[in-house]
This record gives C-alpha cells, sequence and structure tokens, in this order.
C-alpha cells in the first residue's frame, strides 16, 4: 500500500512540476516551448491574414488596420500581466524605430480586458509602435492565440511567415525582419 501511495505521490509532483515549468515559459501556459525561455516557432504554409477591420485604441479610439497593408508586420499579442511580454516592449520599441523608415510596422495587441488597465500602463511605460486592444475577429485572422506572448511576422503581402508562442529573442525578430526587406 506504501507503494502504491508513493508512486502516486512522485507521479502527482512530477506532474506539478511540468506543469509549473511550462506555465513559467509563457503567460497563458500555451503551446509548449522547446525550451527555457525560448519561444515555439512555428514556420507551417504561408496563410493570408486579412487584417480588414478595425481595434479599438485604450484612449477609446481605433485604428483600421489596413494602413498597415503593403508594410512587413510584427504583430505582438501581449498582456499587462505577462512578465515576457512586458520585458519584450523595449525591444519592440527598438526594432520599431530602426526599421519603421524601412516599411516594417510594429502592432502590440493587448488581450488586457480593460482599456483603462492598458491606459494606466501606457503612462508607466512608453510604447512607441501601435497599441491595440483585442477583440475575437483579431485572434482569429490569426488562427487564434495560443498563449503569451504571440507573435505573427506577416510579409508585405499580409502572408504569415513565421509565428512565435513565447519569448522571443529581438536577434530573431531581428533575422526575420532583415530576411523579408531583402525580398522586393
Amino acid at each position: 500500500m506504501k507503494t502504491i501511495r508513493g508512486n502516486a505521490v512522485a507521479s502527482l509532483l512530477l506532474s506539478l512540476s511540468i506543469l509549473l515549468s511550462l506555465a513559467a515559459m509563457s503567460c497563458s501556459g500555451g503551446a509548449p516551448t522547446p525550451s527555457a525561455g525560448a519561444a515555439a516557432v512555428s514556420s507551417a504554409p504561408v496563410k493570408d491574414v486579412r487584417l480588414e477591420f478595425s481595434l479599438p485604441t485604450p484612449d477609446g479610439g481605433s485604428v483600421d488596420l489596413r494602413k498597415f497593408d503593403g508594410s512587413i508586420r510584427v504583430v505582438d499579442f501581449w498582456a499587462t500581466w505577462c512578465p515576457p511580454c512586458r520585458e519584450a516592449i523595449p525591444h519592440l520599441n527598438e526594432l520599431y524605430r530602426k526599421y519603421r523608415d524601412q516599411g516594417v510596422s510594429i502592432v502590440g495587441i493587448s488581450v488586457d480586458e480593460s482599456p483603462r488597465a492598458l491606459a494606466a500602463f501606457g503612462q508607466e511605460v512608453h510604447i512607441e509602435y501601435a497599441s491595440l486592444m483585442t477583440s475575437e475577429e483579431a485572434e482569429e485572422a490569426f488562427g487564434g492565440v495560443a498563449g503569451l506572448p504571440s507573435t505573427f511576422i506577416l510579409d508585405r503581402e499580409g502572408r504569415l511567415v513565421r509565428s512565435y508562442v513565447g519569448p522571443v529573442e529581438m536577434e530573431t525578430l531581428e533575422g526575420d525582419i532583415q530576411a523579408l526587406l531583402a525580398v522586393r
């Protein structure tokens, strides 16, 4: 009886350990990542992403996503309560400053439910790129958001060429951008 109970406890502890490790890698416990701190990468078959709608801004306005048509887009789904998401902001700001004049757009889409929470966060942390609120339509356009952060790279024609679930190194995103800039 002690052996069965001991095995059950060991199994439970192992399962709990694995779940905690996965949860630490991304904020929502989405798709598992290949190694600690690394994003799960998808370069699935190219898919056209139609962003033919508007999303609300935290201040009550809205942005028509068609304004980004023709540019390379880095679309980042994130949340104010997600530590890896917050850590990505300075890097995304840097990419925005470096590549905006070369036809690259960075679009942050917050999954926070409260525009007030996002607006308050915006006063605390300066986000230089477009910062918008999510919608069902936005998430469905990308086939869903499996975890946070979720980052999608679109080429100039609006084709999804790469996606990441979990934290992504700036060098990786920059490599994706540079590869797309090289294609004319």
